[in-house]
């Protein structure tokens, strides 16, 4: 039988924690990367099915170590690409929200590097190592991705992050239709307010009946990880999942540009690349 490897950022605490647990309970072998340090006696607790690799998802070359120690120790065939924070850079809002003769400073934008730039980096180097391993199978590989519900509904109070999430949606719905050539799918999750150390400082003026609980969260990823869709959002809300479906078209234009064109253009561009 293959050895059931996984791969999660964000691993040492929240989502990714629970998800981790979940997973070694079921007898996978759980790659878990974080920067928080205290990962590494987390791991260590769990016992030889858990290693723990220290990075800054944002980075490419932490990200590249992470993945060949990874593929190295197991054989990965899932991503739980699910590092990310909250708007951190004061400087942005700031600068948009008061009157100042001053130039605004240059926003930071750690927020986009993690959120985006690193799940990306995530998945290109998961897709990477999957394809090229050296044991091939027909067993699919799959990648579920931490969006939120700030990806389809704004967040005044936090628009960069906001920014990101959406992102990270029409990513996915755009990955799925061609990562499922290469026997891999991509979906996303969209959970609510979920108790964690990001929401921590919110979280006791929160009430009980708007968070969205841990086992809400699992139960998302592992419909995701275990399913045969691909390019799809799963809104977590309190202890119910909805499948969150692209906006309509409005007209018969809007859909041939999106949906007809790109064959159009795509076989275009291979035809002049023959020439």
């Amino acid at each position: 039988m293959l050895e059931r490897g996984a791969i999660i950022t964000g691993a040492a605490s929240g989502m990714g924690l629970a998800v981790a647990k979940d997973l070694l309970a079921k007898g996978w072998r759980v790659v878990m990367a974080d920067i928080n340090p205290a990962g590494e006696e987390l791991a260590a607790s769990f016992g030889e099915n858990a290693l723990f690799v220290q990075t800054d998802t944002s980075s490419w070359d932490g990200q590249m170590n992470v993945f060949r120690k990874a593929f190295e120790w197991t054989t990965p065939t899932f991503l739980f690409a699910n590092a990310g924070v909250t708007g951190t850079d004061p400087t942005f809002f700031g600068s948009i929200s008061t009157a100042s003769s001053d130039p605004p400073q240059k926003p930071t934008l750690q927020t986009v590097n993690v959120n985006l730039l690193g799940t990306i980096y995530s998945i290109q180097l998961f897709t990477h190592f999957f394809l090229a391993r050296k044991t091939p199978t027909t067993e699919k590989g799959s990648i579920v991705v931490t969006a939120s519900e700030g990806g389809v509904y704004n967040l005044s109070l936090d628009p960069i992050y906001c920014a990101t999430k959406y992102a990270l949606v029409g990513l996915v719905r755009s990955l799925g239709p061609t990562l499922v050539q290469s026997n891999v799918t991509i979906n996303a999750i969209l959970p609510g307010f979920v108790p964690s150390a990001m929401t921590s400082p919110i979280l006791p003026i929160t009430p009980v009946e708007y968070r969205t609980p841990l086992t809400t969260i699992v139960d998302a990823v592992t419909q995701l990880m275990e399913g045969e869709q691909t390019g799809q959002t799963l809104e977590c809300s309190g202890t119910e999942l909805f499948y969150q479906k692209q906006q309509a078209y409005p007209n018969e234009i809007a859909r041939w540009v999106w949906e007809d064109a790109p064959k159009v253009w795509q076989a275009a561009w291979e035809k002049s690349q023959q020439a």
